[in-house]
């Protein structure tokens, strides 16, 4: 008889759960040992204890119950079957080991025995480079391949790893950013997505705002092959896709969009005044993603100064336009780097 018990679990939409999945795992919270459980409409995500209501706030997590679960047979870990903990992400089947590491054909079979679904595992060779956002690898174990399959939040995009930017670690953002621009059903906004790669912020957006309109825009003539595919793929029908070079095209958009995502981290503040042009002549919503560091300050007040100096940032950038600015929200998306942050920031523009 299997052994089961009542475990305190986090109660998701689907949509959600993997996002909440991952979140869970990286805060050490979920419960490895139980097995998850779904039905319909829902994910259960058993954890090793009730969440606080800090933990509840900052994972935003709606529902929590008691459930009973499956407990499973204890699983070695990739630190007992290679003496490590590697860093890698999973994108689709791939697993893309984001660090180097010492035996790295061992620990890249060592991935695949733990995690049935990996087809692939590769290393990063490069950073990100140039306009086009691409990266090289090396795939060191499995199928010969950079390309896969990925789903999130209830949608799925096929992409090249080595050929277009993707990042999974931003499930999570791309989630909230779609929920809010899908609150007020009854509401049509016009959204443009200025770097928007293979649909990840677009294709959600359009997803759960089906009365509104995005504009989704890269100069990465791959990605936007399998944007337009990813459309196809998830069923949308209110995305117009374009391959151009942001810088040339946003004229044709002048006082077009209501909400705008310049998801490019490392220079988006460079686009400002393309995404004000864009704006509606009353303005709207921009979602600002920056890149900053915190290096001479104690941990505790690292997150909170690159905050500041991402609101600070912004804050110049516009000064120079004759338009209201409205900080709505600044937060820490994820680390980029040892003492970087990528903060995303919801600001009100108001012309």
């Amino acid at each position: 008889m299997k052994n089961r018990e009542p475990l305190p679990c986090v109660k998701a939409d689907k949509r959600r759960g993997e996002e909440i999945r991952i979140a869970l795992k990286d805060h050490k919270l979920l419960k490895t040992d139980a097995k998850i459980t779904t039905n319909h409409n829902f994910i259960y995500l058993p954890l090793i204890r009730a969440l606080t209501e800090h933990e509840q706030r900052e994972l935003d997590v709606a529902e929590l119950s008691t459930k009973e679960f499956e407990l499973l047979e204890p699983r070695r870990t990739i630190e007992e079957l290679v003496g490590l903990k590697p860093s890698f992400e999973i994108v689709g089947d791939i697993a893309v080991l984001t660090d180097d590491v010492a035996n790295e054909q061992l620990v890249a079979q060592a991935i695949m025995s733990l995690h049935k679904s990996i087809k692939v595992v590769a290393k990063r060779i490069s950073p990100v480079e140039g306009v086009f956002r691409s990266r090289q690898l090396k795939v060191i174990a499995g199928e010969h391949r950079t390309e896969t399959m990925h789903k999130e939040n209830g949608c799925r995009y096929k992409l090249d790893l080595e050929q277009v930017y993707f990042n999974p670690r931003l499930a999570r953002e791309r989630d909230r950013v779609a929920s809010l621009a899908a609150q007020d059903k009854n509401e049509k906004e016009e959204v443009i997505d200025m770097f928007a790669g293979v649909g990840s912020f677009a294709i959600q957006i359009a997803k759960l705002a089906p009365q509104s309109h995005v504009t989704a825009i890269d100069i990465n003539p791959v990605a936007v092959r399998y944007l337009r595919e990813n459309i196809k793929l998830n069923g949308v029908s209110n995305i117009e896709a374009i391959e151009s070079d942001i810088k040339e095209v946003y004229r044709a958009f002048t006082d077009r969009a209501d909400r705008i995502i310049m998801n490019l981290p490392k220079s988006a503040y460079l686009f400002l005044e393309e995404a004000l042009s864009m704006l509606k002549p009353e303005g709207g919503i921009i979602h600002f993603y920056d890149v900053e560091s915190a290096y001479d300050v104690s941990a505790e007040n690292r997150v909170g100064v690159a905050i500041d100096k991402a609101k600070e940032k912004l804050t110049a950038s516009i000064k120079k336009h004759e338009v209201q600015l409205e900080i709505l929200d600044a937060r820490k998306v994820k680390v980029y780097a040892p003492y970087a942050y990528i903060v995303g920031i919801d600001a009100m523009i108001r012309k």
